[in-house]
């Protein structure tokens, strides 16, 4: 039995022997304990401040003992994802602990209230691999270092190493080539990317793409932005931002996708499946297929939707596409589930499935088509859209300027074999659904929901759902 604590001064890590406990310490002055301090069985763990939540990080291997102390009066604390029933037991008035069991990704609230200062928890259990060696084609970022204004433009067979402890403020990006990968513990800052208009991670045309481990933090464009590319796997990483533009994962014409285990909390979508550009080369033969999404946690606040496909749908299809397995924390506005078309796209083969929802505030399912100020047809002039815009359901939507019509559905797709099975409302209000079709040929059909249930009470008609329906076709409710 270790009595000791062993550290490992190489990559700044901290090892508890007797919990397998993993910690790191980052660049001096890039943590704050303003907020939150930290323990896990009694060991300090760093935290780190965005505008609008902290967060901190470490990895174990069996259960702990997390103690938060905070600079403010609580008497209430809640835990979510609530399925884990993680209950807090109070120490003092701003001190109170609980037991992780196992590794998982948590929100932290304090008296019932979303907009202060929230703690968002991350742990996973400690990774075993070789050590990576500069042989390998490393580019490394080690632990405790502060890099600033960094833009890496990668090569073919690279990969991104971002240590436990390091902190890399800028963007990666890569065009045209395959077998990439970014990993490790460490953040990846992208709070000055807006100044130079940069998304945080861009590729584009690439293939065989791996994205594992890391935060985000408070991204100013879109963070993890993916063009034209197919065999990706994202995994396991955080993102924590709030800011008009910031879309958490955006996979834009992309094929053979799987996003699982991730935890994102953004002001936009946390993920958008999009297939669009106004670009001359733009293939519109060239499909978005074959997309999963599982395993993940989701808080989209008051822009955008937790889970999207749309508006910029282009391409000639956009087909098999799933979510599974999935918590959402928090929607502020907006959708929880959403597909709004605002091209030519046919959308189909699209499934929603075991999605727990704790508090949507507007709509819960929403499956539209309809004429976009992000459409293929959209006018580029800020008082036309001013004047144009219909204040509504959604955002960004344009009213059909009289005799225009004919004109504009011609740019208008379908929606059709969507299924939303075992969708659960388990807290807050329930938000109104709609199924809306531009007209009765771009419409939307083929719609199974399938055992939805609020606050446990299983929902079997449209009145008692709160769902509306305009040019929609066969729609089931079971």
């Amino acid at each position: 039995m270790f009595r000791k604590l062993i550290f490992i001064l190489s990559c700044f890590a901290i090892f508890i022997a007797e919990a397998q406990i993993t910690t790191w310490k980052g660049p001096e002055g890039f943590s704050s304990d303003a907020f939150f301090q930290v323990k896990v069985n009694g060991t300090p763990v760093e935290v780190y401040n965005t505008p609008m939540a902290s967060y901190c990080s470490f990895d174990f291997e069996k259960g702990v003992t997390v103690e938060v102390t905070t600079k403010y009066d609580v008497r209430w604390v809640d835990i979510r994802p609530s399925r884990l029933n993680i209950s807090p037991e109070y120490v003092t008035d701003n001190t109170f602990r609980f037991v992780l069991e196992k590794p998982e990704n948590i929100s932290v609230e304090l008296n019932g209230r979303i907009k202060e200062q929230n703690l968002f928890i991350f742990s996973d259990k400690p990774v075993k691999e070789a050590p990576l060696e500069d042989k390998d084609n490393i580019i490394r970022f080690e632990a405790g270092k502060l890099y600033s204004d960094v833009h890496l433009e990668l090569e073919d067979n690279q990969t991104v190493y971002i240590e436990g402890g390091a902190v890399v403020q800028g963007t990666i990006a890569a065009k045209n080539k395959e077998n990439i990968k970014i990993k490790g513990k460490g953040i990846l800052d992208g709070s000055l990317n807006e100044q130079n208009n940069r998304r945080g991670i861009d590729f584009s045309h690439c293939k065989n793409i791996s994205i594992e481990d890391i935060i985000l933090h408070n991204g100013t464009r879109w963070q993890v932005a993916l063009f034209h590319s197919s065999d990706i796997h994202i995994n396991n990483i955080k993102i924590v931002s709030e800011d008009g533009g910031d879309d958490g994962i955006d996979l834009v014409q992309c094929q053979n996708v799987l996003v699982e285990n991730s935890f994102i909390r953004t002001k936009d979508d946390c993920v958008a499946v999009k297939s669009g550009s106004m670009s001359k080369s733009f293939d519109p033969t060239i499909p978005t297929d074959n997309i999963l999404v599982r395993n993940c946690t989701f808080w989209n606040s008051i822009w955008g939707n937790a889970i999207e496909i749309g508006f910029e749908l282009y391409s000639d299809e956009v087909k098999n596409v799933r979510f599974e397995n999935i918590d959402i924390l928090h929607v502020e506005a907006g959708a929880a589930l959403s597909i709004h078309n605002a091209g030519p796209s046919h959308v189909f083969n699209i499934s929603f499935e075991d999605i727990r929802i704790e508090d949507a505030r507007q709509k819960l399912l929403d499956v539209a088509i309809f004429y976009s100020q992000w459409g293929p047809d959209k006018v580029d002039d800020k008082d036309y859209i001013r004047d144009n815009y219909l204040h509504g359901a959604w955002d960004g939507v344009q009213k059909i300027p009289n005799g225009k019509f004919e004109y504009h559905k011609q740019f208008r797709g379908k929606v059709s074999n969507v299924t939303f099975k075992n969708i659960e409302v388990i807290g807050g209000m329930l938000p109104f659904s709609v199924f809306h079709g531009f007209d009765s040929d771009k419409n939307v059909e083929d719609v199974i929901i399938d055992n939805l249930s609020y606050q446990g009470k299983k929902l079997t008609t449209k009145k008692e759902a709160k769902i509306r329906t305009q040019n929609t076709n066969n729609l089931v409710l079971k």
